[in-house]
């Protein structure tokens, strides 16, 4: 059967499925198209590591103005201000999604027309799954934090761990000695 008659969940699994991701967020296109997947992850990692004014969304009628933005580690969202400094975060770990759109409980709330649904995302977090609402002044903006923590999420943007994991393929034969390289012929 050919990759383009597979169902959606089957071609989700592969890496070719990750590119299309990163490319079309929202039916808009985040880097150009003969743009690497890596210069498309890094503009997102660097924006986000710069921050964005966004508003939190709450249960009330009035939203937040805040500040958030990736940690240098990459490891955590934070915001700022906050009367909690220590709390003002979200672990990638705990992310268990991100929805782009106003599908959230909380964007249910308002009426119709209250944000563009291009500049609003959520990200869904915890054993609880507490939702993040955000809105964003642009659309861009939602579509690169929506490309960065789906990247994120994904595992494979820790720059240590990728270099790590390189190490010791290049170490495994020398960890097995001459045994590894019997049979092999370059």
């Amino acid at each position: 059967m050919e990759a383009s008659k597979l169902p959606l969940q089957k071609k989700r699994s592969g890496i070719s499925w990750l590119a299309k991701e990163f490319l079309w967020i929202g039916g808009s296109i985040v880097g150009s198209p003969d743009m690497k997947i890596g210069q498309i992850v890094e503009r997102c990692m660097s924006s986000m590591q710069a921050g964005t004014q966004m508003i939190k969304l709450r249960g009330s009628s009035k939203g937040l103005v805040r500040f958030y933005y990736l940690d240098e580690h990459k490891s955590c969202i934070r915001w700022r201000p906050s009367r909690k400094n220590e709390k003002a975060k979200i672990s990638i770990d705990s992310i268990q999604e991100v929805c782009e759109g106003k599908q959230s409980e909380i964007f249910q709330r308002y009426a119709d027309g209250s944000f563009d649904p291009n500049c609003c995302f959520s990200i869904y977090y915890g054993d609880h799954m507490e939702s993040l609402d955000l809105v964003s002044s642009n659309g861009e903006e939602a579509r690169t934090w929506i490309t960065g923590l789906k990247y994120l999420m994904a595992g494979i943007s820790d720059e240590d761990s990728l270099s790590k994991r390189q190490r010791t393929r290049d170490q495994y034969p020398l960890m097995m000695g001459d045994e590894a390289w019997k049979g092999l012929s370059f």
